[in-house]
């Protein structure tokens, strides 16, 4: 059964997020691999200026779109690697481009209305330090911009520049933005001294894993998630979105879904536009019917099994991505996974 967006959001109620999302990723090319990412590396597709203008007509369509009460629109500008020594020369200086194009979309965003805010992903093994953080002091005159530095538990070394640039660039970091796999999962069983640290001293999110054909074998089980969940509980009570959600499940407070499925599109490289999906993720990998320009279907397939709905966590559960819940090739066990998470607390907990 598929049911059209509006009364989606309509079933979710108050559980809608108040914020658009403008996925915006400018290209795939990047200099390092990491094992969970299936970008095509080496590619040039987006990466010139001409080329990263032209999406400014697409984000406008999209502002054009989003519901009446949403006021703030948060572009997250990703690549590959946006801040890659190789794009920052002396010839070339790619945030030059990046400014263009922030700027002309603060304009859309005060002709529509709209708070912009600008969230740049990056990995943070750049030695351009400097220059960066000048173009972050000139930018955050123009525009709310920080950046997300990405972190990974399992595939990529975690070196003694990244650690430099993190505590050069603290002031501007939003947030450490995590993939759970399987991997990390483990990771995290044993200890990460370096995770450790990070926790103590920002915001972290744990960002479900959407796989393709490449990478399948990394998405976790239900059971993997499970014991991921308590160790939450047990030893990362700060990390999110659960770590909030524990807190408002013993409070009983009304947290929103933790995914923008609505008011949000994904821009690729090359203008293709999908709500979440990319051209390489085939619908046969997917659990019920695929609809790359709104997987509001996806959520209403994650409510209705795990009858949501009627559950006593409902108002307080942020979900979970429903795209990554639906991958076909997933390991699953009976019953809710967030739902047995939440009866395992402890009574003086809840």
């Amino acid at each position: 059964m598929e049911l059209p967006s509006g009364l989606v959001k309509e079933l979710i109620g108050p559980k809608k997020p108040k914020v658009a999302e403008i996925e915006l990723t400018l290209f795939e090319n990047c200099d390092v691999n990491c094992s969970f990412c299936g970008h095509e590396k080496k590619a040039t597709v987006g990466m010139t200026e001409e080329e990263m203008l032209s999406k400014i007509p697409l984000i406008s369509d999209f502002l054009d779109t989003i519901d009446d009460d949403i006021s703030l629109v948060n572009l997250h500008l990703v690549g590959g690697e946006l801040l890659q020594d190789r794009l920052i020369t002396e010839k070339q200086n790619v945030l030059t481009s990046y400014r263009k194009l922030i700027e002309a979309y603060k304009v859309l965003c005060q002709e529509k209305g709209i708070i912009p805010r600008v969230l740049l992903v990056s990995n943070m093994l750049t030695t351009k330090t400097e220059i960066i953080k000048e173009w972050l002091e000139e930018m955050n005159q123009l525009v709310f911009l920080k950046l997300i530095a990405s972190y990974d538990l399992y595939g990529r070394p975690i070196t003694k520049k990244y650690l430099e640039n993190i505590e050069y660039l603290k002031n501007y970091i939003s947030n450490i933005n995590v993939v759970v796999t399987k991997e990390a999962i483990n990771k995290l069983k044993v200890g990460d001294p370096v995770f450790d640290s990070l926790y103590q001293r920002f915001p972290i999110f744990m960002d479900d894993f959407l796989p393709d054909s490449s990478t399948q074998q990394m998405i976790p089980s239900d059971e993997d998630y499970f014991q991921y969940l308590q160790l939450v509980l047990k030893k990362y009570p700060k990390l999110l979105p659960f770590g909030e959600a524990i807190t408002k499940v013993k409070n009983s407070q009304l947290n929103e879904i933790q995914f923008t499925t609505f008011n949000k599109c994904n821009i690729l490289p090359n203008n293709v536009v999908t709500n979440y999906l990319w051209d390489r993720h085939l619908p046969e990998s997917f659990v019920g019917t695929i609809n790359f320009q709104d997987n509001s279907n996806m959520l209403y397939h994650f409510l209705e099994s795990n009858q949501c709905l009627s559950c006593e966590y409902y108002q307080s559960c942020p979900l979970r991505c429903p795209v990554s819940w639906s991958w076909k090739n997933r390991e699953r066990s009976l019953g809710c996974v967030n739902r047995r998470f939440f009866d395992s607390f402890p009574e003086e907990l809840v």
